[in-house]
């Protein structure tokens, strides 16, 4: 794993150093020739990951890296953007933890890991920039360090390698409010072969200014619902045929973020994912998905959220 930084406040950052992973008498590390770099950021950092070894057919694979990049002082980002070796790239995510490990620690990502990482930023897709619009930010804490979390679904029938490389842009000077995280979902499910149909539901338990909603489902999908009711009203927010490169690009409903769709508490979001698994097997959470995730503005700095089978719980 290799992290470089370029002209941001150097102070922000400690811990930063370039750690070579290559081979062959390389001091880089190992890039794969399907693997897309970004630029480095005049205002930022960079990282590419180890590449994973041994991605075997039909599997489902989260690594975690743990990178050289700790903050110093509180950070903001303005924008990410990733690729990934595709297939079997599938996203890109960037956490933050304070419970650090050794710059380029990476392996397959544990529960208790998980539990410890907080919602950066996400990617899907190559080359799709994720920036916050407005003046909002997503926000670094002092102390903590960058762990990408790449993910990588082989559905095919060879072995095969990824990498994920990650550009992260920093916020120039200035007042900025914290973009918050949510997503509503259930990570028990177990979809059956065959046609099939889920609902999961959550009661808000807490203002939500929405300023981004979208709809998440896999290759397996069909169609997916998200209903909301506020104020004893309920609006049909998505009524989607899924298409499989929704995965990566789905519809969107973005707002001014001065504008936001505000859920309060008492309010309800109901998700309803059909699918037609032709696989053979069961498929659980992460080969497929039934997810309304959404961006709020975080004006009294609560953090990130999630409603995951009707419980909320850190994200």
């Amino acid at each position: 794993m290799t992290t470089t930084m370029t002209t941001m406040k150097r102070s922000a950052l400690v811990g930063l150093l370039l750690v070579g992973c290559g081979t062959d008498g390389n001091d880089g590390p190992e890039i794969l020739p399907d693997l897309t770099v970004p630029d480095e950021p005049a205002n930022g950092l960079r990282v590419i990951t180890p590449v994973v070894e041994d991605i075997q057919p039909g599997t489902d694979n989260e690594i975690c890296t743990w990178t050289d990049a700790i903050v110093g002082q509180q950070t903001d980002v303005r924008s990410t953007l990733a690729y990934q070796v595709e297939p079997p790239g599938h996203h890109a995510i960037l956490y933050y933890t304070l419970d650090k490990q050794p710059a380029g620690t990476q392996r397959v990502c544990t529960d208790t890991d998980m539990a410890s990482f907080r919602f950066l930023a996400g990617n899907g897709g190559n080359g799709v920039l994720n920036e916050a619009p407005g003046n909002l930010v997503y926000r670094i804490p002092a102390g903590a360090q960058l762990v990408v979390n790449h993910h990588y679904l082989n559905s095919s029938d060879q072995v095969l390698r990824g990498q994920t490389a990650v550009a992260v842009t920093f916020a120039e000077p200035g007042n900025y409010i914290p973009s918050g995280n949510t997503a509503f979902l259930d990570t028990s499910i177990d979809v059956p072969t065959g046609v099939s149909k889920f609902t999961t539901s959550c009661t808000v338990d807490r203002e939500l200014k929405l300023w981004y909603f979208a709809p998440h489902m896999h290759r397996w999908g069909t169609n997916i619902k998200v209903d909301v009711t506020t104020r004893g009203e309920t609006m049909r927010m998505f009524d989607t045929t899924w298409d499989p490169s929704f995965t990566f690009h789905p519809p969107e409903n973005r707002r001014d973020p001065g504008q936001p769709m505000i859920l309060s508490a008492g309010d309800k979001v109901d998700v309803e994912c059909n699918w037609n698994n032709d696989t053979g097997r069961s498929l659980g959470f992460g080969f497929e998905m039934c997810v309304a995730f959404g961006q709020f503005v975080d004006d009294t700095s609560m953090g990130n959220w999630a409603c995951d089978g009707g419980r909320w719980v850190d994200f």
